[in-house]
């Protein structure tokens, strides 16, 4: 642990001190800068797609805090298909990387989705499989695909433990943004369901 924890815990409810500065506290800005450092070592030292999602991820942030970045209010419909950027600072099985969303609602500048993932694959059986409860296979339709439906190129998953409320800045605006794709209705019944199932789980 580089910093002490119950120390800012503390800062950030208890007042005066929650309400001050932080450049008046030079233990603060010192920890700020020694948790830079320990994250340009982290940085450099992983693989592209790691080092390249968090740049991404903190140049939308530094431009968001500069008032730099405008708001996106594109209409989002239920059901499409969206390229996004979690960013890479998750714990455990938390969602990171880019990450293709089904799109389940949306207001005004964020939107809910839930991510497509791979399905787990074991190689001693030879076989898919699902990783836990919260996962649910997307099966494909049978009839001839729409230009306008997108489909999963290899055996995928929806994790509706990781469905998130995100801020449409995140999202990429490559060709599939561009195209506008929708996932079929047997994803979508599937989702549902699922969402379904985990919420009388848990009740």
């Amino acid at each position: 642990m580089l910093i002490n924890r119950n120390y800012y815990e503390k800062l950030t409810y208890i007042k005066p001190d929650s309400d001050e500065m932080c450049n008046s506290y030079d233990n603060v800005t010192n920890d700020v800068d020694a948790l830079t450092s320990e994250s340009s070592i982290i940085l450099k030292n992983q693989i592209n797609e790691y080092t390249s999602t968090w740049l991404l991820d903190k140049d939308l942030w530094i431009q968001h805090e500069n008032s730099k970045l405008n708001v996106e209010f594109e209409t989002l419909s239920r059901g499409r298909i969206v390229l996004v950027n979690p960013g890479v600072t998750k714990l455990g099985r938390e969602q990171r990387f880019m990450h293709y969303y089904i799109i389940l609602g949306e207001f005004k500048e964020t939107f809910i989705g839930v991510p497509i993932t791979n399905m787990a694959y074991d190689k001693n059986r030879s076989r898919n499989y699902l990783r836990n409860f919260f996962e649910v296979e997307l099966i494909d339709p049978i009839y001839p695909k729409p230009y306008n439906e997108y489909r999963c190129t290899k055996r995928s998953v929806a994790d509706v433990r990781n469905i998130s409320g995100l801020d449409k800045r995140r999202i990429v605006k490559n060709q599939l943004y561009t195209d506008k794709k929708f996932a079929p209705s047997t994803y979508l019944n599937s989702v549902s369901e699922k969402i379904r199932e985990s919420i009388a789980s848990i009740v």
